[in-house]
């Protein structure tokens, strides 16, 4: 009945009500252990603070002697990225490059399936792997070849993610790419396509 790994705290965060995912992560401050717990909530982006307020005390039945409790929202990464990508000779650029944006997006497609960004895609701390971005967009159809030409947080300087094959995150980090020109900070994707008509 008390949460002793960072583990637990995540898993008894996650029941809570309104709670959609959670992570905990243990830190040493330098005198005293802080469990670092992150929510991601149902139904909006960024958990609120009457949420936090509800994790914080539903987490505080649990919590272990020693240990002070942080939580906040859960660190949403965006990403800034870019394909090149080449179409089939009789295939429409703009069809292409629009499935392209659908499937590298962060909505549900028509078939039901998440776009690559969607938040039930990709979870806490899950790396964003360059395999997994051209082998989205090499299934799009009409899509020839494709390469990611930068990988690389939004507004950050390249850590060699490209040479790595992926994106390291965080434990309390998820990958964002919205896409939305209104609001370039939540992430970007560029395509650069050629080849079709």
């Amino acid at each position: 009945l008390r949460a002793v790994t960072a583990a637990d705290y995540a898993e008894l965060a996650a029941a809570l009500p309104g709670v959609r995912r959670a992570a905990a992560a243990l830190r040493w401050t330098g005198s005293v252990q802080e469990v670092h717990v992150a929510v991601e909530p149902f139904g909006q982006a960024v958990a609120g603070p009457a949420l936090l307020e509800a994790v914080g005390h539903g987490l505080e039945a649990y919590r272990r002697i020693g240990h002070d409790l942080v939580v906040r929202p859960a660190l949403l990464v965006p990403i800034d990225l870019e394909l090149r990508v080449c179409a089939a000779a009789g295939y429409q650029r703009g069809h292409v490059l629009a499935e392209l944006r659908r499937v590298l997006g962060n909505r549900a497609l028509p078939d039901g399936r998440l776009g690559f960004f969607h938040p039930d895609a990709l979870g806490f701390g899950e790396p964003v792997r360059v395999s997994r971005l051209v082998a989205a967009a090499a299934a799009v159809p009409g899509v020839v070849s494709a390469e990611v030409t930068r990988l690389r947080r939004q507004f950050g300087r390249d850590d060699g993610e490209l040479d790595d094959g992926l994106l390291r995150l965080g434990a309390l980090e998820i990958a964002a790419c919205d896409n939305d020109p209104d609001r370039p900070e939540n992430g970007r994707l560029s395509i650069v396509l050629g080849g079709g008509r």
